[in-house]
């Protein structure tokens, strides 16, 4: 990969996922490429603290619609609210994000993120059972629906991983759920782990006549290449 001349290229979209290359590698690509609208890093290994910040400080992401940095197991948290909370140039245009895999990340992390992502319009977020460890606390989604819900007004595909034995939600559920169904009328696809939580919330999508809205995510996956600039010459019937 670093023995071809990059700075006779253009790429501006790049999907990286499970390459293994080393951060060594990624760090000096990422010096010599231009600045990037579509960058999935899914399952690489390479892709670390070093990598993240260099794209930031050479502001190689400000314009990004789309990034996929899902189970980046080299990816620590603190990187991460750099990105979210205190890069304006990449949240204010970024419309696709895609960050699951990480037991750590908790509620507060995505209610504090979303605060930032005004045009987000696909959002995938949680950790899948039995990835990696079992997580050892519950994650109430009331206030990451209602987060959504404020700040996310174009919001058309929401996937949240985090299994029923981890997701953690109030009696007074189904308030949120409805705000996020009102203030979010663009939204076509609302995935979640089957179980309590989906039921209800399916529930009450139907009695709002939007029954194909809620899925779950043994049947569906939300992905970020609908963003991808010839998104629809990849489509096939």
């Amino acid at each position: 990969m670093l023995a071809v001349d990059w700075s006779t290229t253009q790429p501006s979209e790049l999907d990286l996922s499970s390459t293994e290359l080393s951060e060594k590698a990624l760090l000096e690509f990422f010096r010599i490429v231009p600045k990037l609208t579509y960058l999935a890093v899914p399952f690489c290994d390479g892709f670390t603290d070093k990598v993240l910040n260099l794209l930031i400080d050479l502001g190689k992401l400000n314009g990004c619609r789309a990034l996929d940095l899902s189970n980046t197991v080299n990816l620590n948290i603190e990187t991460m609210y750099r990105l979210l909370l205190s890069s304006p140039d990449i949240t204010q245009r970024l419309e696709a994000l895609s960050y699951t895999g990480h037991a750590c990340i908790t509620e507060q992390f995505w209610i504090d993120a979303i605060r930032f992502l005004h045009k987000i319009k696909i959002l995938v977020m949680g950790t899948a059972h039995s990835w990696f460890r079992q997580i050892s606390r519950r994650i109430h989604i009331d206030q990451i629906l209602d987060a959504c819900a404020i700040h996310c007004p174009n919001l058309r595909r929401l996937e949240i991983q985090w299994d029923p034995e981890t997701v953690g939600f109030s009696s007074n559920s189904s308030k949120f759920i409805d705000h996020l169904r009102i203030r979010c009328t663009n939204l076509l696809s609302f995935v979640l782990s089957d179980g309590p939580y989906y039921e209800g919330t399916k529930a009450n999508f139907e009695r709002a006549e939007r029954s194909s809205v809620v899925r779950t995510t043994t049947m569906y996956q939300t992905s970020i290449i609908s963003t991808l600039s010839f998104y629809n010459e990849l489509r096939f019937n």
